[in-house]
């Protein structure tokens, strides 16, 4: 009796991981109309500053130490410098004509990169890019050098490609008028914790 508890002793760390994930399961099948509720508490602290972690997601004591932006209407009065700032973020609008670079990232169906990228434009508050003649995206020297020019397909402009690691892209926007906005992203995999969640809890 005695031999048969001490080998029974190490399959207890076993017993207890299967005890958790059956106290889990029967929890999420009792409560499953407050899991809503859950994740709006893990928002409210995160932006609270606690910290959050749900297997491999974490917002760390990194995340958790940065500033919240608050919103709001009132306009605060910090100095000569505030309308400064305001005027570099107009010129920035007018500059790039509203015109901006985005990306999403997917798990890559190529065994030999990592992720699925779509770079695309977008317009600030607008979707009309009738005045745009093509789009010429460029991601340096692992792809050649090579530059891809797209015009409007389907109301978008953009391209997809695939990646093993982090780059720079550059893109240049030539109108109807002939005039160029020069634009520039760097495609990050930032959202890497987020998709790895997501595959394991389809």
């Amino acid at each position: 009796m005695i031999d048969t508890l001490v080998k029974l002793r190490d399959y207890v760390p076993v017993f207890q991981t299967i005890l958790w994930i059956f106290l889990v399961v029967v929890l999420l099948l009792i409560y499953r109309v407050r899991i809503g509720a859950f994740f709006e508490l893990v928002v409210k602290r995160v932006k609270g500053g606690s910290g959050f972690k749900a297997g491999p997601l974490e917002i760390g004591p990194e995340l958790r130490s940065l500033e919240y932006a608050e919103r709001t209407a009132e306009i605060q009065e910090v100095g000569t410098g505030h309308q400064d700032r305001e005027d570099v973020r107009t010129d920035i609008y007018k500059r790039n004509k509203g015109l901006f670079l985005t990306h999403i990232i997917s798990p890559s169906e190529d065994p030999n990169q990592k992720y699925d990228i779509f770079i695309y434009l977008i317009r600030h508050k607008s979707e009309n890019f009738a005045d745009i003649d093509r789009a010429e995206f460029f991601f340096g020297h692992m792809w050649g050098n090579r530059v891809f020019s797209e015009k409007e397909k389907n109301g978008i402009i953009g391209v997809a490609t695939s990646a093993y690691a982090p780059f720079l892209c550059t893109c240049t926007v030539v109108f109807e008028d002939e005039t160029i906005v020069e634009l520039h992203r760097y495609i990050d995999f930032e959202a890497e914790a987020y998709l790895r969640v997501q595959a394991r809890n389809p």
